[in-house]
């Protein structure tokens, strides 16, 4: 088992993916994909990609040894405090809306809804909803005691975008594979070009780097000679 997750520098992420894998480091093998860029005032960084799987002896291993502890958490109260926050920084940035929160193994999901300006809470390519989902989750993890990641969505679009990327990668990792050529996106944000990584790193007959400086940064595909 694998999962693959993104921060701000390679610690963090192997420490999302650890908290969601509920192990410690001496049971998994980290794969850093993608390492993190701070740019300059702020333009062209990028955050750092981690594939972390957990070693096939920690099948014989014990929970005592390998797994953490459930934590007794009161959710209702944790999701009310993010209800607000995200409320109340919605309101400022001057629209209203609704939310709609589920939760699975992997993440709490909260979808925003009925808003009058779907288009200013997504901005370009998603950056803006990208940035609202960062800073929800500092105030998540600052103020909280959940330790799932809290995924952000705006009237289903990420989930429209995510498909879409998918499938493009896919297309072109097949083509890559077909004809034994390099494949190289269109120019992506670091957002974009996490899925595409994610998506292909268990793909036998490929695999994926990022290459070129922002805004024209992208991914790569390459065949597996």
């Amino acid at each position: 088992m694998s999962v693959t997750k993104s921060a701000k520098t390679i610690d963090e992420a192997v420490k999302l993916a650890l908290d969601e894998l509920k192990v410690d480091i001496s049971c998994v093998d980290v794969n850093v994909i993608e390492k993190p860029k701070s740019g300059f005032l702020g333009f062209g960084s990028r955050d750092a990609l981690v594939e972390v799987t957990l070693k096939d002896e920690k099948i014989e291993m014990s929970k005592e040894t390998c797994c953490k502890e459930e934590n007794n958490i009161d959710k209702n109260e944790d999701i009310e405090k993010l209800e607000v926050f995200l409320k109340d920084l919605i309101s400022k940035m001057g629209t209203d809306c609704e939310l709609i929160f589920s939760e699975d193994e992997e993440a709490i999901s909260i979808d925003i809804e009925k808003s009058e300006d779907f288009k200013m809470l997504i901005g370009k390519s998603g950056e803006t909803l990208e940035s609202i989902q960062y800073i929800l989750n500092i105030f998540a993890r600052r103020n909280t005691s959940l330790e799932k990641r809290v995924y952000l969505d705006v009237n289903g679009y990420k989930k429209r975008k995510e498909e879409s990327i998918r499938e493009m990668a896919m297309t072109f990792a097949k083509k890559a594979i077909k004809y034994r050529k390099v494949m190289r996106l269109r120019p992506m944000n670091a957002y974009e070009r996490r899925i595409v990584h994610a998506t292909l790193h268990n793909m036998k007959g490929v695999f994926t780097v990022s290459e070129g400086d922002e805004p024209y940064r992208k991914v790569v595909i390459k065949p597996k000679f």
